[in-house]
């Protein structure tokens, strides 16, 4: 496990920009598997009152970056080259979690599964499933 990458990923993803503002947080991490949570707020929802799939789908691509990253040595990054999701039904409960486990962890491209779970009164229900492509880089 690349230690500098658990260590900090909380603070890069609660830091700055997109992730920050929506309010994102670790679940857990580990290597090769990686889940990240965001407590559902108005600022996130469309027009019906779902979270809107803009923040499912950020969710699950940053879980799945995370994921990637989380098997990649020292000194490498990751950047997405390809997302497909699939949207199961509206997202909508207490807690919303992307849950992404690395499928290829190639050198150069990664291939990661992270799906989305809506969390309400102690139940589950899949919202959503991405499978991410993802190309390592040089920090």
């Amino acid at each position: 496990m690349r230690q500098d990458i658990r260590d900090t990923f909380e603070q890069i993803t609660t830091a700055r920009g997109f992730t920050k503002e929506s309010g994102f947080h670790v679940r857990d991490f580990e290597e090769g598997y990686v889940a990240l949570e965001v407590a559902p707020k108005e600022s996130l929802v469309q027009f019906m009152g779902y979270v809107h799939a803009g923040v499912v789908t950020g969710l699950a691509d940053h879980a799945a970056g995370a994921c990637y990253a989380s098997v990649l040595p020292e000194g490498k990054a990751c950047l997405t080259v390809e997302l497909k999701i699939n949207f199961m039904k509206p997202a909508e409960g207490d807690m919303l979690v992307a849950e992404a486990t690395a499928l290829s962890r190639g050198r150069s491209i990664g291939v990661v599964r992270s799906d989305v779970w809506a969390e309400k009164d102690g139940a589950r229900a899949m919202v959503a499933t991405a499978l991410v492509t993802l190309k390592s880089i040089s920090l």
